[in-house]
């Protein structure tokens, strides 16, 4: 038998979305106790879907550009979203777990359109704001940090610390040398690898 769908109102100063409705909810086949929750926004994501890219850390996210579909790899589950605003999600405990979850995403869309807003409005390109963190590798990352394998991050080496980093397991403070006045060149070397707003999504507060 069809669920009755559920409409929540959960974002009221939302500038691209603030519904979402849970239209189906299933068990979750892979993780017993799970379920596996279809949602709709209330307006389609083509226009910024792109723009969520470099709002998540680079290995949390998987993009089918032909598509245009973005699957993330976030709080434990996947959560993938469609040009036309559908929303499916795995691994959720129940319907209020996924509409937590779903508003915190929206939030992140809803600033990621605003960001576009404001790039169309300066007349400026998403490249000219940001360099393009899809060709960023863990060496890239490597060659910017102190290279002392002091492991106080909890890692080995400084190495698998950037592999941690770009699939979003561990943060950049968590280089406590980074936070260092003498390491600012090393800091410098991130902003212009990474550019200063995914230094904050790979959680760099700045020191």
């Amino acid at each position: 038998m069809k669920m009755e769908e559920l409409e929540y109102t959960v974002l009221d100063d939302g500038s691209l979305v603030k519904n979402v409705i849970i239209k189906n909810i299933r068990p979750c086949i892979a993780t017993e106790g799970k379920v596996r929750v279809l949602m709709e926004l209330d307006n389609p994501l083509e226009e910024v879907i792109t723009s969520l890219i470099s709002k998540y850390p680079p290995g949390k996210v998987n993009y089918v550009k032909k598509k245009k579909i973005l699957t993330l790899s976030i709080y434990d589950r996947l959560v993938t979203l469609y040009p036309s605003g559908k929303v499916t999600m795995n691994k959720a405990i129940d319907k209020e777990d996924a509409v937590e979850i779903i508003t915190n995403v929206m939030k992140t869309i809803n600033q990621a359109y605003d960001d576009l807003e404001s790039i169309q409005e300066d007349n400026k390109k998403i490249e000219d704001i940001s360099p393009d963190i899809s060709v960023v590798g863990p060496l890239d990352i490597y060659k910017c940090l102190p290279q002392t394998n002091c492991q106080e991050c909890g890692e080995k080496t400084c190495m698998a610390f950037s592999m941690k980093i770009l699939s979003g397991d561990k943060f950049l403070d968590d280089c406590l040398q980074l936070q260092e006045p003498w390491h600012q060149d090393q800091v410098e070397c991130l902003k212009k690898t990474l550019g200063v707003e995914m230094m904050k999504i790979m959680g760099w507060e700045g020191y």
